[in-house]
C-alpha cells in the first residue's frame, strides 16, 4: 500500500509485515526547498501499478505556474518522468486500467481532465483533453473498461466521459472559481452553472449528474461494482451527509442514503459482491449501509 501526506514523500507500507518499508522522495526540483508550506512541493494524489513497480502522483501548483504529473520507478528508486501537466493543483489521478499502466488520467483544479500515454511522452503533451466542468475537479475514477470514466467537481456535478471523445488542442474555456471550503453556491448561482453547461460549446461529457454537494473537502465518486450491478450506477458522498446513487441508464437519481446528520461524507465504498456501502464522514464515524435495493 502507498499513501501521500501533502509532502514530497510517498510512503510504502507492507500489509503482510504490517510495517512501513520505505519512504520515496518524489521531488527532484529546487522549488521544493521553500520553507513556506503553501509554496512547497506536495503530492496531492498517488496510485501504484498492479505489479507494484510504478507509482504515479499529481502535485500541487508551484508559484511559477504548473502542477506536475510524476512517474516513479519503485525498483530503481528513480523518478522516470516529470511533466508540467496542469495550470493548477492535480487533485486526483488514476490508471485507465490497473492491469495496464500505460494510460493515465489526471484531474485538476483548473477544471480539466487530461489523458496521458506513457509510451509517448517524449513531447510532454497529453493524448487528449476533456472539457466540460466549470470549476475545479475533486476526483477522477475509471470504469476500467478502457471506455468510460467519471469526475466529481466543485461545480456540484459528476460527469461521465467517453475516453474516445476528447480534444487534442487547447482552447479558451469558462472557469468559475470560488472557495468551496467556506462558500456555498446559492440556488441562483447553481441555475447559472447549469445554464452555462447546457450552452457550453466545449462540452464533451456523455452525461452530467446534479444533486450531491461538493463542499469542504475533495469529495470522491465511484462506479458501482461489476459483479452485482454491472457498473450501472455512479455513487458519491456529499457535504449534506448523504450518499447519492445515480443511474447511468436513466441519468436520474436512483437512491439517496440519508443518515440525518449533516456531516460531510468525503468517501464511500460499495462492497464488490454484496449490497453494502461503507462511508466515512467528518464526525469521525464509519457507517455501513445494508440492503440497498439496487442491482
Amino acid at each position: 500500500m502507498i499513501h501521500a501526506t501533502l509532502s514530497p514523500f510517498i510512503q510504502l507500507f507492507d500489509l503482510e509485515k504490517q510495517q512501513y518499508v520505505i519512504q520515496l522522495n518524489m521531488d527532484n526540483t529546487t522549488e521544493g526547498e521553500s520553507n513556506v508550506w503553501y509554496q512547497s512541493f506536495k503530492n496531492f494524489t498517488a496510485r501504484i501499478s498492479s505489479d507494484g513497480k510504478e507509482i504515479i502522483t499529481g502535485t500541487s501548483r508551484f508559484l511559477n505556474g504548473g502542477a506536475k504529473l510524476l512517474i516513479y520507478d519503485v525498483e530503481q528508486k528513480k523518478l522516470k518522468k516529470s511533466i508540467n501537466a496542469h495550470q493548477n493543483d492535480i487533485n486526483s489521478i488514476c490508471y485507465v486500467d490497473r492491469e495496464n499502466s500505460s494510460l493515465i488520467i489526471t484531474a485538476s483544479d483548473d477544471g480539466l481532465c487530461k489523458l496521458w500515454d506513457t509510451r509517448a511522452l517524449e513531447a510532454p503533451k497529453p493524448a487528449g483533453i476533456f472539457y466540460g466542468h466549470l470549476s475545479g475537479i475533486t476526483y477522477v475514477s475509471s470504469r476500467e473498461d478502457n471506455r468510460y470514466f467519471i469526475t466529481n467537481s466543485k461545480d456540484q456535478s459528476i460527469k461521465l466521459w467517453d475516453l474516445r471523445k476528447f480534444r487534442t488542442d487547447e482552447t479558451i474555456y469558462h472557469h468559475f472559481w470560488f472557495d468551496y471550503r467556506m462558500e456555498k453556491l446559492s440556488t441562483v448561482e447553481m441555475e447559472k452553472i447549469k445554464k452555462a453547461m447546457s450552452i457550453n460549446p466545449n462540452e464533451q461529457s456523455v452525461a452530467t449528474f446534479f444533486g450531491h454537494q461538493v463542499y469542504m473537502s475533495l469529495i470522491r465518486c465511484h462506479f458501482s461494482p461489476r459483479a452485482n450491478t454491472d457498473q450501472r450506477y455512479i455513487y458519491s458522498g456529499s457535504a449534506d451527509g448523504c450518499v447519492y446513487v445515480y443511474d447511468i441508464l436513466t441519468n436520474r437519481l436512483a437512491a439517496k442514503l440519508d443518515f440525518n446528520e449533516e456531516k460531510t461524507i468525503r468517501d464511500c465504498a460499495w462492497h464488490p459482491f454484496e449490497q453494502s456501502i461503507i462511508t466515512t464522514d467528518f464526525s469521525g464515524k464509519i457507517c455501513k449501509w445494508d440492503h440497498v435495493d439496487l442491482g
